[in-house]
This record gives structure tokens, C-alpha cells and sequence, in this order.
């Protein structure tokens, strides 16, 4: 029908005349009309009442939504406490269940169970620690003054910290045996001493012969017995013990699981890649096989039925959705810089300020330790509408599902599965007892572990090794060379602590998937008196077994885990709060991005002037 045609219904003629439709739209605008200046503009000043209420109505402050808010949630879901703990990874074990232990007691956080490992050499500070603890309760004992300076001496005779200490290469360590020594006993000797001299109940049977001489036996011995009882037991948790061996050498990260088991199915929640420090449920997956062993006792817990009230999602930097509130300054959301490739970051920047304010929270109550499968979720709004809230993997394509935790078998039955781990949220960390860098140089073709710091011996204390090897770089010249012009060398120096690794073929794969990995090699120099020293790693973090020959060590990594930026390998202590409000004190590992390549300067037949070696 062309414009202004006339229509007849039923009898009825009207003539039609359609008009051409514009869209407009409306703005407010501070438009300087003198200088040119935006900067009044962008300050948004006030200038009359007019002025707020315009811009409250282009923020659509003014406009109402018909639209219910949820208010009220019901929420269904099976819960059991994990009980399995599987050291490694379970696929690499022919019969994980037999490989799993029950997990610790209550309160014991997961990083403990996976991180913790034993000391190599204990620091001279714990030592002195651990001895100081010892003379503090045999002062508590009640023993006669006599008694009691007859002890503490034969302590001190007994288990006296052994060993000379270099200045030079290991000053910390050389000034506290200077005030340790003579004062305190040896804590990490008087346990290696008292450990054989207790009986199956864990009490000590009798006194070492030179403590029983010392107490003149009778009451006396009976009461430090006791005491050494006590300390011992103390002594052996001041360290938490490993359980088994969670660190992969050739991945350079920790791989575990944990089972729980639901009603009617097993579940087990598998952490592969864990580089150390932070763990949550994210950094588990789902799984329903392989089984980790049965429970030792029933632990079907009450399943959860309650009704919360919905609040909504707030994060720092959340875009306020009213003009006169201002955001959190510490978060700037707007100077995410992201390219039309960074996707991540786009979905980051567009959900922070487009869909943030769409999600709500719900407050479910569940203990550290626990395993949730959810049954339903109700919800009400302000009218009183009840809906049923599906999984959201139900209502997308492929199925979004970022909020859970990702099933690795082919089976929706893991699909609602929330996991509350009883882990560290905040843990001290100590200075690095070892720290190694793992890089690639380019120009040398090789890949180099280079030890940074490592435990001095004796006294256990972390020293830099670009300190004290540094030595290792400056090569005498014969006396007859003094007035050559050009030194032929057949390679240059590399320091003793920079350890090389070589691409060799895979093991255990056959010649059509042919792939390579790294190797550690002994670093080889040749001195002027035809002999031949080899450098082995003196940490134990370039090693593959800590506790094996050092000169038959040949560690192993995949060539992918050292990347052009490289990584650092960093051992340490940690401590932290348990939830049962105890503390706890481990060994534990991580892995954190290196600074890139580097060079060593490793060249083979040059020919350079005396000075320029």
C-alpha cells in the first residue's frame, strides 16, 4: 500500500496517512561557550537543583523496572567430609588405594599434607630454638639447684652443636654458633639422640648414661624423664612430618588428590599442577575414578536444607549505579589495557562493568573439609514468585559452568559438585632456605640451573652462592704468559653453581612420537694441574632423589616447564594458623615466572687478551 491509499472495511472508507518516524535522543551536555576548556565540563559541578535532577534522569536514576528481586532462597544439597589423601598424582600409581592414606586430623590445613617435606639440616636458629624449650621446661621441673646445673651441663656436653663453621662463606651461620655456643644444646642432636630410647607407648625407657649420672638416679631421673618425654613429643611437631611425596621433579609442581565420599558415588578431587602457596577449590578437579580406598569409619554428615537471603555481589572497583557515589579508588578497571586478541581480559573488563551488578550471593553454611552436591535451588522474589534455578551449563552453549569444579570423566553426576577445602588463607613466609633459577641461553644452546641460594652445612643457614663461587671465575695464568698478547682457551669459565641442562630424547616413548626433555648435567672443569673437578648441585632442588648419590643424579625435566621467561624454584618455611586456632610449621616449595633469558657467557675456543678472561 503506497502512502495516502485509501482503505475500505466492511463498508467503511478511511483514508490512511502514514508519517515517517524519527528517533531522537536527548543529552545533557556541558558545553564550554567561552574558552574552550572541557575541564569544567568533566568536573561535574554543581549548578542548580535543575542541573542533579538531569542527570539523574540521563542515569535513568528516575526510571523503575517492573522486575522482582530475589529475596529469598532455598537451597537442598548432600554433603561428606573428605577422608582420602593420595600423595601424586593418581594416574601414575598402579593401585591408588593402596598408595592413599587417611587424611590427617581435623584442623590440619591441605597444604600441610601436601607441601611439607623434611628438613635437610636444620637451621642453627631452630636448633637453638628447640634447645632453648629443652632448658626452659628442665627449669620448670622442680629438680634440685644442684641437680638442675649438673643437667643443664651435661646437656651441653651431651649434645653440643658440632661441626666448624667458615666466616667467609658463612657469616649469619659463624655469629649465631657464637652465641649459641656453650648456652644452648644442639635441639636436632638431642632428638636423634632420645628418638632409639623410647618404648612403643612413646615414653622414654631410660636416660642417656651420662643424664641418668647427672640426676643421681631415684626421683630425680624418673622426673626428668618425663620431662624429656614431653619435650620429645614437642620436638617432632615443631616440623610438621611429610606425608609422602606430592612434588613431581620432572613438572617442577605438586600433584594430589583427595576422595570424599557422597551417597550413592565416590568422588575424587585431583590437583595437578600446584605450584605451591595458593590452593583453592578451583584447583581441583572432579572425578569418579580411579577410587582412593574406602573410609575408615561411617562419615555421612546431615544434608543441608536451608533458607538464605540473596545479597548481591559486591568487588572493589564495582561500577556504582548511582552518579553521586564514587567507586573504589584502589581498583581501576578502566586501565585494563586489552587488545582485540586478549579475550580473557575483555570478558574480565566487560563483566566488571556491563554484568557485575547481575549476580547475587548465597550464604550457605558448610565446615573446612567438605564436599557439597547440589540437589535444588529455589528462589522468591519481591512478588512471590517461586522459581527453580537450573545449573547454568542447562541454559548455555557449549555450557558455562566457570563456578565449579571441572569433571574430568564423562559423567554429569560430578557436574554440581562444590568443594570448601580446609585451606591457609594467609600463611608467613621465611626467607628462602634455597632458591634456584631455571633459564635458557640462547647463544650456549643450553638451558641453566643456577643456585642462587642453598643451606650452608653445618649450620643450615641460606647463603648466596654468587657470594662465595665467585671465585671459581678467576683463572691464574701461568708465570710464562704474563707478556702474551692473546690467551687460546678451549672454553671459558662458568661459575660452579650455574649447572647445565641438555636436551636428550624422552624416555618411555616410541620413535614416532619423538620428543625431548631437559637434563641436568654435572658442570666439568679442567685445572691447570691436569686434573679434573666436577660441580654437583649442594641444594636439593636440581635433584631428582635429595636423599641418593649426587654424582649418579641425573634429574629429569619436561622441556616445556622451562619457557623463554624461565623459572624460579624457591624452598622455605611457612607457618600459619590452623582453623583449630593451633599453629603449624612446614617446608614447602613454589614456583613462580623467572625474568627471562640470560647468558652465561659460556663460549668454547676463544682467543682473547689476558685481560679481557
Amino acid at each position: 500500500m503506497a502512502p495516502n491509499d485509501r482503505l475500505k472495511l466492511g463498508g467503511i472508507e478511511a483514508g490512511l496517512k502514514i508519517q515517517p518516524s524519527i528517533v531522537s535522543y536527548s543529552r545533557l551536555e556541558p558545553i564550554s561557550l567561552t574558552s574552550g576548556d572541557l575541564d569544567p565540563g568533566l568536573e561535574v559541578r554543581i549548578g542548580d537543583p535543575l542541573w542533579m535532577v538531569g542527570r539523574q534522569w540521563q542515569f535513568e536514576e528516575l526510571r523503575g523496572e517492573d522486575g522482582g528481586s530475589p529475596v529469598l532462597a532455598e537451597i537442598a544439597a548432600e554433603r561428606a567430609p573428605v577422608t582420602r589423601f593420595h600423595p601424586g598424582s593418581p594416574a601414575g600409581s598402579a593401585d591408588p588405594a593402596a598408595t592413599s592414606v587417611d587424611v590427617p586430623e581435623a584442623g590440619l590445613p591441605i597444604e600441610v599434607a601436601v607441601e611439607a617435606e623434611a628438613p635437610v639440616v636444620q637451621p642453627e636458629r631452630v636448633r637453638a630454638q628447640t634447645g632453648m624449650h629443652l632448658l626452659r621446661l628442665t627449669r620448670a621441673a622442680g629438680l634440685p639447684p644442684a641437680v638442675l646445673t649438673a643437667v643443664q651441663d651435661a646437656f651441653l656436653a651431651e649434645w653440643k652443636f658440632a661441626g666448624e663453621i667458615d666466616a667467609d662463606t658463612d657469616p649469619l651461620g659463624a655469629a649465631r654458633r657464637r652465641i649459641t655456643a656453650g648456652r644452648v644444646p644442639d635441639g636436632a642432636a638431642a632428638a636423634a639422640g632420645l628418638a632409639p630410647l623410647r618404648d612403643p607407648g612413646g615414653k622414654l625407657s631410660s636416660l642417656p648414661p651420662s643424664l641418668h649420672k647427672a640426676t643421681g638416679g631415684g626421683q630425680a631421673a624418673g622426673t626428668l624423664q618425663d620431662v624429656l618425654t614431653t619435650w620429645l613429643t614437642w620436638a617432632e611437631q615443631y616440623v610438621a612430618a611429610p606425608i609422602g611425596t606430592s612434588w613431581d621433579p620432572y613438572r617442577l609442581e605438586y600433584s594430589f588428590a583427595l576422595q570424599a565420599g557422597l551417597p550413592g558415588q565416590d568422588v575424587v578431587l585431583r590437583a595437578d599442577g600446584h605450584q605451591g602457596e595458593a590452593l583453592d577449590w578451583y584447583s581441583f578437579d572432579a572425578s569418579g575414578a580411579p577410587g582412593l580406598g574406602a573410609a575408615p569409619t561411617d562419615t555421612r554428615l546431615p544434608p543441608i536444607n536451608q533458607q538464605v537471603m540473596p545479597t548481591p555481589v559486591r568487588y572493589p572497583g564495582m561500577p556504582s549505579d548511582r552518579l553521586w557515589a564514587f567507586e573504589d579508588a584502589e581498583v581501576y578497571l578502566g586501565a585494563v589495557k586489552a587488545g582485540s586478541t586478549d579475550l580473557a581480559r575483555l570478558a574480565l573488563v566487560e563483566f566488571s562493568l556491563v554484568f557485575g551488578n547481575d549476580w547475587f550471593l548465597l550464604p550457605v553454611t558448610m565446615h573446612y573439609g567438605e564436599v557439597a552436591d547440589v540437589q535444588s535451588l529455589k528462589v522468591v522474589d519481591t512478588f512471590g514468585k517461586e522459581i527453580t534455578i537450573g545449573p547454568s551449563r542447562d541454559i548455555s552453549r557449549p555450557g558455562w559452568t566457570v563456578f565449579q569444579n571441572t569433571p574430568v570423566d564423562d559423567t554429569s553426576a560430578l557436574a554440581d559438585v562444590f568443594f570448601l577445602p580446609a585451606t591457609v588463607r594467609h600463611a608467613l613466609q621465611g626467607p628462602p632456605l634455597e632458591e634456584v633459577a631455571l633459564f635458557r641461553d640462547e647463544m650456549a644452546n643450553l638451558v641453566w640451573g643456577v643456585e642462587r641460594v642453598v643451606q650452608s652445612r653445618p649450620s643450615g643457614e641460606p647463603v648466596r652462592r654468587g657470594l662465595t663461587e665467585s671465585r671459581s671465575l678467576r683463572q691464574q695464568l701461568p708465570g710464562d704468559l704474563d707478556d702474551a698478547a692473546i690467551v687460546y682457551r678451549l672454553m671459558t669459565p662458568v661459575p660452579e653453581h650455574w649447572l647445565p641442562f641438555v636436551s636428550v630424547p624422552a624416555r618411555d616413548l616410541p620413535v614416532q612420537q619423538f620428543a625431548t626433555e631437559l637434563e641436568r648435567r654435572p658442570m666439568v672443569r679442567f685445572l691447570d694441574d691436569h686434573t679434573v673437578e666436577v660441580a654437583h648441585p649442594r641444594g636439593v632442588l636440581l635433584r631428582e632423589r635429595p636423599d641418593g648419590d649426587v654424582a649418579a643424579d641425573r634429574l629429569r625435566i619436561a622441556e616445556e616447564e622451562v619457557p623463554r621467561e624461565g623459572v624460579v624454584i624457591t624452598r622455605r618455611y611457612r607457618l600459619a594458623r590452623s582453623p583449630g586456632g593451633g599453629t603449624v610449621l612446614w617446608i614447602a616449595r613454589s614456583k613462580q615466572i623467572g625474568q627471562g633469558e640470560g647468558s652465561s657467557g659460556f663460549k668454547y675456543d676463544t682467543a682473547l687478551p689476558p685481560g679481557g678472561l
